[in-house]
């Protein structure tokens, strides 16, 4: 059987009050001044909403103070900005397609083996662009799976990149406002929104999260080599072990 690394959980809307700095670009020329010739770069891209995500994550950028909350909840994120993913998977040559995933419900998923991020086939051919922004947030944790080269997962590494999917989120509602408010899609409401709410709840004892993430991935060990258990994932860890290779995005 392929082992298939994580893919990141689901999620719904809710983000704690944040002091951002107002942008001063338009938008749109902000798209236009990081938009990437995929005929050089990546020429095995054909889809436009990949295309789309892609180009988001490529100029996308995390709040210093957001990843200083995360050092001190125990998070290590493999990225630091979408565009160092972004190039991670350009250097790799990780190849995105939409098909089919392993299992029912999972948005997106990552084949070790063969070195493909998976996007459910359900979203191929969109036109919403807040249903992009959400596939570009996928793809960067799929990235980060990527970026361990073992095909397996734990705990930790899930919160890892769980949390770098909440300062995305609250990095493109800095950039976008309330895109994803009216989304009824559930990569967007049991999808991107869920874990921005709940790594950033105020309640200091992360207790909803820590629900989630038992519930999610209580099988996983709590750590592994590249990722030691903190706290959290401890109190995640169901009694049973499962050293299942598959964990997906929910």
């Amino acid at each position: 059987m392929t082992p298939i690394s994580p893919v990141f959980s689901n999620i719904s809307s809710g983000i704690s009050k944040f002091r951002w700095t107002n942008l001063k670009t338009d938008p749109v020329e902000q798209r236009r001044a990081q938009s990437v010739d995929f005929m050089r770069d990546m020429p095995w891209v054909r889809d436009n909403a990949i295309a789309t995500a892609l180009t988001e994550l490529n100029g996308l950028i995390f709040s210093t103070e957001d990843l200083d909350y995360l050092k001190k909840m125990g998070i290590e994120i493999p990225f630091y900005s979408g565009k160092e993913a972004f190039d991670f998977i350009e250097k790799e040559n990780i190849r995105i397609i939409f098909d089919t995933p392993a299992e029912a419900g999972v948005h997106a998923q990552y084949d070790f083996y063969k070195n493909i991020i998976t996007i459910n086939k359900k979203y191929k051919n969109t036109t919403d662009f807040a249903v992009m922004l959400a596939i570009a947030e996928a793809i960067l944790h799929e990235a980060g799976h990527a970026k361990d080269k073992d095909g397996y997962s734990s705990i930790q590494e899930e919160l890892n990149f769980l949390g770098m999917n909440a300062v995305a989120h609250r990095a493109f509602l800095k950039k976008y406002t309330d895109i994803f408010s009216d989304s009824q899609e559930p990569i967007i409401k049991d999808g991107v929104s869920l874990y921005a709410k709940l790594f950033f709840d105020k309640d200091e004892n992360k207790k909803a999260l820590i629900k989630r993430i038992k519930e999610k991935y209580g099988d996983l060990p709590a750590g592994d080599r590249l990722h030691p258990p903190g706290k959290i994932a401890r109190s995640a860890k169901r009694t049973i072990v499962d050293n299942t290779l598959y964990c997906y995005f929910l």
